[in-house]
């Protein structure tokens, strides 16, 4: 037993050596410095959109009715832990029921638990892309 350790010990250190990388290797695997290009940066509007998602009950909707004052439709929403979400809602947005059915934001009832998709848009505001109410 104290011979084949003797031994591989031995083996360790004799094929150690080959292994070693000397600064001729390394600077012939790596590129010239004049070559490489800084990665580029993107800036925030090529960014992918982080979209997150929250779940609560409806607190408050309100739909957009200019000749009211109101210019913009929104949707505020409180989890179980009682945090609570505001979200802008636009045209776009896709408003679906427990039965897959689309309807409307207005359709939205106070106390209704949904499922909210969302993005930051550029003003910092949540915008709501998808809001699914659920069983």
């Amino acid at each position: 037993m104290k011979k084949t350790l003797v031994i591989l010990i031995a083996l360790v250190f004799t094929c150690a050596p080959s292994f070693a990388q000397t600064q001729a290797d390394t600077a012939a695997q790596e590129p010239a410095a004049e070559n490489v290009q800084a990665p580029a940066v993107e800036s925030a509007q090529t960014m992918p959109e982080q979209i997150t998602t929250f779940i609560g009950k409806v607190v408050t909707v309100t739909v957009a009715d200019p000749a009211n004052g109101i210019s913009e439709s929104g949707l505020t929403v409180a989890d179980d832990m009682g945090k609570t979400a505001t979200y802008t809602v636009n045209e776009s947005a896709k408003v679906i029921d427990a039965a897959l059915n689309a309807v409307t934001l207005n359709q939205l009832k106070e106390g209704e638990k949904v499922s909210i998709e969302s993005s930051k848009t550029a003003e910092g505001k949540e915008e709501a892309s998808t809001i699914k109410v659920l069983p």
